[in-house]
Formats: structure tokens, sequence, C-alpha cells
């Protein structure tokens, strides 16, 4: 009886997992339920956004990414993010990012993006065909460039019913990239958060 007994709780385990695999399998990037498709323009923004290092926070609240679609398929979901198409901004003068140890700076990235997602609401960001994800740091009171590098950035995202939404995993430290100066941080984590939506502010969706 005993042996009868998880004889059956296998084959409802079985079952579930049946069940459960076409689901995971069929993530998609939707608009009004139907997929987006390679090709279409998204556009990514953020009202939060930061580099912490130690006692150095550089936090910016206005950010834009604008980018394409290129796989959305077989519950494989990818899109690429040309260089200059992601900035940054703060409520510093200029429009530069707030700091509370470097003073206003100004965040560029330098490398393009791929964004990669399949079959988990797990992902990664990496600056495409094998190449890190790099951006500087324009500390502009003290006229100085502050390099980073990231070979591969974790992320993890919303699924349906709430909006798409793309955020930085916790604990993902960038490095200093070449010979930076003393007042550039080694090391610092990045948290940031982007809703994505069509290029005309239509909602998406993962799902």
């Amino acid at each position: 009886m005993h042996k009868k007994i998880i004889m059956a709780c296998m084959a409802i385990a079985a079952f579930a997992a049946f069940v459960v695999a076409p689901s995971a399998s069929a993530l998609n990037l939707t608009e009004n339920g139907t997929t987006v498709g390679a090709g279409a323009s998204i556009t990514g923004t953020s009202t939060l956004a930061r580099f912490i290092a130690g006692g150095s926070t550089v936090t910016c609240d206005h950010n834009h990414m604008s980018g394409t679609v290129t796989t959305d398929s077989n519950g494989t979901i990818a899109g690429e993010i040309p260089v200059g198409s992601a900035t940054f901004h703060g409520t510093a003068v200029s429009t530069d990012c707030t700091s509370n140890g470097l003073g206003p700076v100004q965040p560029t990235v330098n490398s393009k993006l791929c964004l990669h997602v399949s079959k988990s609401d797990t992902g990664t960001v990496t600056g495409c065909a094998g190449a890190a994800v790099t951006f500087t740091l324009h500390v502009t009171n003290l006229g100085i460039e502050c390099k980073y590098e990231k070979a591969e950035i974790g992320i993890e995202i919303t699924t349906a019913p709430a909006d798409a939404q793309v955020k930085i995993r916790p604990g993902e430290l960038a490095k200093g990239e070449g010979p930076n100066s003393i007042f550039c941080p080694k090391e610092g984590e990045l948290e940031m958060e982007f809703t994505l939506t069509t290029t005309d502010g239509t909602t998406l969706a993962f799902s």
C-alpha cells in the first residue's frame, strides 16, 4: 500500500511538470495579449538608477532606454539597445545625477546592450557578441572619468498580469576598468529597474 501511494505521488508530480512546462516555455513579450515579435521597437523608463560604492552613491531619477526586439519566440526573448540609446539624468546642475560622495555625475553607457531572457523569470544583459557592459561616470566638478565594466549583468523580470519590468538582480558589482583616478571607487553595486512599453506608450507584459 505504501508503495502504491509513493507511485501515485510520482505520477501526479510528473503530470504537474508536464502541465507547467508548456506555460514556462511559452514566455513572450506581449502587447494586449499579442506577441510583439522581432523587429518591434520598445522603450524602457525608470525613475531610479543607482551606483552604490561604499560611501558614494550616484542616483539618477529620470532614465530612458530605447531598442529593438531581436527574438520573441519559443520562450526566448532578446533585444538590443544601441550605443547612445541609454540615458541617465538627475536633479543636479545640467540634469546630472546626484551623488553623496563624488558630486554631480553624468553617466554614459559605452557599449551596445543585449538583453536575453529564456523560459524563466531571470535573464542577462551583456555588451553583445561576448563583449562586456561598459560605462563611464563623468564627475563634472572634479573633471575626471571613472570607467567600469561588467561581463554579464543578471536581471529579473516581472510576468503578467503585472506590467513588463526588467530589474537588475541584487549584488551585481561593476569593477573599475583600466587606470581610473584615485578618486574613483574601485567597484560599485548596480541598482535599477525599467518598465517596458511600446514607443507610443502602450503597456507590455511578459506572458
